[in-house]
């Protein structure tokens, strides 16, 4: 269905008085205001008259651009995309010709990806549909308002869907591909990481990665004829990022004069008869460009701007920058240490980051964003659930829409439940901000969604866990940071735990920041007076958090493990809060502070591990290998006759040739191969694909017929090949090639063998090497950051005090 505004609800415009305006964090604390946040998601917030800080950022700021498709980030349009491309590359790895993304069925499009998805989702996975009975069939048609006797579904299914979905299915849960590796010689293949055997190397005709013919599964003997891909360009990873290009610099007034641009052409197509279009209109046009299947039209962002030259970190004044350069008799003064002043708002009165002593740049320093028409930023939640406030300091409207936290569960559901396969393949899927879904769609299926206009001064402040998203109506200049209060604690403790699922990697230390909590206040006389909740959650939280630990210590093997105390460092606690000084030298100095200190995450789950962990020996670089890991891929093989046409099969049988066969494939033959390997040097290499070359090129005169080619390896004249990349960049997409229910392994174990030692938190040890940590190597170590009695001793402390302040004792479990 079309756009539709008036299923949205506007959100609570807020007022604050002068008074309430000094101190934010008390502000968005008060009950009446966390009802609003609870209920609305996301408040506007409109200073009081006449606070209007002078826009400051130095003239030297520049900044690169995102490119964004419209059409790529709708998560229906960009999932039937996908499934078509990779649908298409098989027919064709098949010799059979592409098919378009729909067929038309009962006057309407009908996407083979919906109906791959409904089949999928109606018959459990089911592929063949030959005996269906009438209820089944019936039931299918109705989804696609087809006839209830209709076999036209069916056919479609059957013709261009099910040779394909029997692949997927023989692949099961395989989603962990090799993936590149700079540091790997040109040309080395990708599974075994070997650059021998030229001659018995395939590149695959999308990616252009080098596989050894041996190394596939099942192994090839012969060099396929015609177009050969990988299993990664079959089946498909689902990453996806926007194009950058970092070279590329605009200062404002440039980009504002690339905004007129697009805006003349934008009005030349949408506008009628030379009016301007209203914000309802572009809203409309908006969502139009996003759901459309293919549309061309490409926007220009700066977004996450994150620039730390003197006087570009922040458009609010600040000691680096205390006079506008565009408005240099405006005073100043009232600005530069205001908490509403966003590079002060992390620090104010009542957040809790300043318990953190650690910095956090990519949380408590500004991020900038320069916005032109259509411009969009997609659904998803900030890091840690944390709060966010967002500053326009001039401009056009930013479109905001949010989703109160209490719908999140179902939010999630839903964008899952739209595309399974995008969400496979990437669990973290909306942590990358690439994936837009309609509010009006989302309101039909029962998720309340609120908007907000947000104009030049106004804030937008969005609550714990709120998904949000939204677009920018022509040029607009805004900030953001992060901040946290009071109610965000459990929040944030929940973050901890979907993190691990998803393997996210952690910002901030919860647990140490409970801890530094629960310190000042053994430590305070009033600080926390209005704090009890606040203090009371931290003890059952650290007091859970230690009985987990010292159960999982108590379980593990104590002769496989040493354990060695580490006596922790004095922190370098410089003043997380800055003072008079500037905002840049507090800034250098945290760097420079945190710039020597090693990764404190977890090397699989990648959550924090200052307490308690383990460092597992992995001197023989077989880390995991006693871990069953991933079920086998089902080696049900696609004989020739189930595929399309009779032509070189993705999954042809290779049968083996007998015993000599299977002692060339044996371990003990691939230790040996190391061994006796000899990597050639370069003339020797260029002399083996001269030689490889000639052979491929005597090969295909003898047969009449072009054979497949080994790409740029026989092109290239006497150098290596490289795989380059195009030169222009992605944005930062974490490819987590992962299940959503089951860990992958492979490419992990692949990069953590590279290391002597593997960190390890408690539960990852346990899952890794068995529950009392039976088949870890001798020789790994428990570490004790801190100890059980350290801890225990923190926690008597902050326990006795809350006692003692309170009529009751607090249920501690």
């Amino acid at each position: 269905m079309d756009f539709d505004k008036s299923l949205l609800k506007p959100c609570p415009v807020l007022y604050p008085t002068p008074e309430e305006f000094e101190s934010p964090i008390e502000y968005l604390s008060r009950n009446d205001i966390l009802d609003l946040g609870s209920k609305f998601g996301l408040v506007k917030i409109v200073p009081p008259k006449g606070w209007k800080p002078p826009f400051s950022i130095a003239p030297s700021f520049t900044f690169h651009t995102r490119t964004q498709k419209l059409s790529d980030l709708g998560i229906t349009s960009r999932s039937r995309k996908f499934f078509i491309d990779n649908l298409n590359r098989f027919f064709k790895m098949s010799g059979n010709r592409s098919i378009k993304s729909w067929f038309p069925c009962a006057n309407t499009k009908v996407y083979y990806y919906d109906l791959y998805l409904a089949i999928n989702k109606l018959f459990h996975g089911e592929t063949n549909l030959d005996h269906i009975s009438s209820d089944d069939l019936h039931k299918l048609n109705l989804l696609f308002g087809v006839k209830t006797d209709s076999r036209v579904l069916l056919d479609e299914y059957n013709t261009y869907i099910r040779a394909y979905a029997e692949y997927l299915s023989s692949n099961g849960e395989h989603f962990d591909f090799p993936e590149s590796d700079p540091e790997d010689d040109v040309g080395a293949c990708l599974i075994c990481r070997k650059s021998n055997s030229p001659t018995l190397t395939l590149l695959c005709d999308n990616c252009n990665n080098p596989y050894h013919m041996r190394c596939l599964q099942p192994p090839l003997e012969e060099v396929p004829e015609g177009t050969w891909y990988c299993d990664r360009c079959l089946i498909g990873t689902g990453a996806y990022g926007f194009e950058e290009n970092p070279e590329v610099k605009y200062n404002i007034w440039d980009f504002v004069e690339h905004c007129k641009e697009f805006e003349q052409n934008f009005l030349s197509t949408y506008s009628q008869e030379g009016k301007s279009v209203t914000l309802d209109q572009i809203e409309k046009i908006f969502w139009t460009l996003v759901e459309a299947e293919n549309s061309q039209l490409k926007v220009k962002y700066g977004a996450d701007i994150h620039n730390l030259r003197p006087g570009e970190i922040s458009g609010f004044p600040t000691v680096e920058m205390p006079q506008s350069p565009y408005e240099p008799e405006s005073d100043t003064s009232p600005y530069i240490n205001h908490s509403w002043n966003l590079t002060r708002l992390p620090f104010a009165k009542g957040s809790l980051l300043n318990f953190i002593d650690s910095s956090i740049s990519g949380m408590t320093v500004p991020w900038i964003y320069v916005g032109s028409l259509l411009s969009t930023f997609c659904w998803h939640v900030e890091d840690h659930y944390t709060l966010s406030a967002n500053y326009c300091h001039f401009g056009n409207i930013k479109k905001w829409y949010g989703i109160a936290s209490s719908h999140a569960d179902a939010f999630e559901s839903l964008m899952k439940a739209s595309a399974p396969d995008l969400f496979q393949r990437q669990p973290d899927l909306l942590h990358q901000l690439v994936t837009l879904i309609s509010p009006t769609k989302l309101v039909e299926k029962g998720i309340p969604v609120v908007y907000a206009d947000q104009g030049p001064n106004e804030f937008v402040v969005t609550f714990p866990r709120v998904y949000h998203a939204g677009f920018n109506s022509g040029f607009n200049f805004n900030e953001a940071v992060n901040f946290t209060m009071n109610s965000w604690l459990n929040f944030g403790e929940r973050s901890i735990r979907d993190y691990k699922d998803i393997k996210k990697e952690n910002v901030f230390d919860h647990f140490r920041l409970v801890e530094n909590i629960m310190m000042a206040y053994v430590k305070s006389e009033k600080e926390f007076a209005n704090s009890k909740e606040l203090v009371g959650q931290c003890i059952r939280t650290y007091e859970q958090f230690l009985d987990n630990q010292m159960k999982l210590v108590e379980d593990l093997d104590s002769e496989r493990f040493d354990k060695v105390s580490v006596k922790e460092q004095v922190p370098r606690m410089l003043p997380i809060t800055p003072g008079r000084e500037s905002r840049m030298t507090s800034m250098k100095k945290m760097k420079l502070a945190n710039d020597d200190e090693e990764e404190n995450l977890c090397d699989v789950c990648r959550t924090y591990v200052s307490y308690q962990y383990c460092e597992i020996n992995n001197h023989h670089h077989r880390f995991g290998r006693w871990y069953p890991g991933r079920p086998k891929r089902n080696e049900t093989i696609l004989t020739v006759n189930k595929l399309l046409t009779p032509s070189a099969s993705p999954r042809t049988d290779i049968k083996s040739e007998g015993p000599a066969h299977d002692v060339a494939q044996s371990e003990s033959a691939g230790h040996l191969e190391l061994l006796q390997e000899r990597r050639p040097v370069n003339d020797e290499f260029d002399e083996l694909i001269s030689q490889a070359r000639k052979r491929a090129q005597d090969s295909e005169e003898s047969n009449g017929q072009k054979r497949r080619r080994h790409s740029s390896r026989f092109q290239n004249k006497s150098t290596l090949p490289e795989l380059t990349k195009p030169e222009v960049k992605l944005a930062e997409v974490k490819e987590t090639k992962r299940a959503m229910k089951k860990v992958r392994y492979n490419s992990l174990l692949r990069h953590l063998n590279q290391f002597d030692s593997v960190k390890l938190c408690l539960k990852c040890t346990v899952q890794m090497c068995g529950e009392r940590g039976e088949k870890a190597p001798r020789g790994s170590q428990i570490i004790f950051e801190k100890s059980f009695g350290d801890m225990q001793r923190i926690l008597g402390e902050a326990k006795t005090k809350y006692v003692g302040e309170i009529s009751q004792p607090v249920c501690m479990k």
